[in-house]
Order: structure tokens, then sequence, then C-alpha cells
């Protein structure tokens, strides 16, 4: 399943790039607002061309119980994000704690200044679940859990991102 959003962000696209790579912002925004369990930075390394950051993220438990029974419990994700210095994009390859064969999740976000103080965030989202006569299922599970994500973290972006350290 592919899908995109968009959301304006009042903050400029220099600025949006640099928070993505903040990991005491991108906790504080993931807890706070997309109200994961927990959200760990693993490594960052922003000094060369190519910038890097590996974070473990355990998301709401709040999966249907068919979804439950499949992946057990505790279930989290590990999720590597890079950019290229100077690129106006940043991607990410999220591996699943459990089912790393049959599930696959991956971004790329594209952000397009809007004048000086303000971009347009667009995502663009793959989301693949191979699990025979549920996996259409669990990939609109993840997809809504996405769309309620990224709403958050619109929202969070726009309150706190002017005035985030």
């Amino acid at each position: 399943m592919r899908f995109s959003r968009e959301h304006r962000i009042e903050i400029p696209a220099s600025r949006m790039i640099e928070l993505t790579f903040d990991p005491a912002f991108m906790k504080r925004m993931n807890v706070e607002a997309m109200k994961v369990q927990n959200y760990e930075s693993l490594s960052r390394s922003v000094d060369g061309a190519t910038w890097t950051m590996k974070n473990r993220i355990t998301p709401q438990d709040n999966m249907p119980g068919f979804i439950q029974k499949l992946v057990g419990g505790g279930f989290h994700y590990e999720e590597t994000v890079t950019h290229q210095k100077g690129a106006d994009s940043v991607s990410a390859v999220m591996v699943p704690s459990v089912m790393r064969d049959k599930l696959k999740m991956s971004y790329t976000m594209r952000v397009v200044p809007k004048g000086d103080s303000a971009c347009l965030r667009v995502m663009d989202w793959e989301v693949e679940v191979k699990v025979f006569g549920i996996g259409g299922q669990i990939e609109k599970f993840a997809a809504g859990e996405i769309d309620r994500g990224m709403e958050a973290s619109a929202q969070y972006l726009n309150q706190h991102g002017k005035t985030a350290a």
C-alpha cells in the first residue's frame, strides 16, 4: 500500500530537517503528540555529507486482537533515517521486532519551502504486509495509525518547532 500526505509546517524547510535529526525534540514529539510508549535514540551522525539517525520506537498498544495474536507482546520497530546534506528530503526504513520477512514500512519526507518561515511536508509512505488473508487489514490499520501520527506531529511541529532549542 502506498499513500502520501501533505502538511503545512510553520517553520523554515531547513529547520524542519534539523528537527528531524534532533533526538530530544523527536522524543518529545513522539511521546507527547504521537503517544508512543517509548522512543529511544540509538545512534546519530550529522557530521558528514550523509546524516543518519537510528531510533527504537514502541507504538501505542492499541492493535486489534487479531494483530496482537499474530505479533505477540512487546512489539517495537527500529527506524533508520537518512538525509544527504543539502537535499530537500529525508528517507526512513522501519524494521519490526517480529515478522521481519512479512512486514515492510518506509517513507520519504520531502520538505518544500513556502516562503522564509514555512514549508510543506510531503510524506510518501509504503506499507507492505505479506500475511495471507489479513495482510490488507493490517495495512489499513497501520495506515490509520500513520495518518493519526502525521496529524499529531504536524500540530506539534506548528506549536513547538519555532521555539525548540
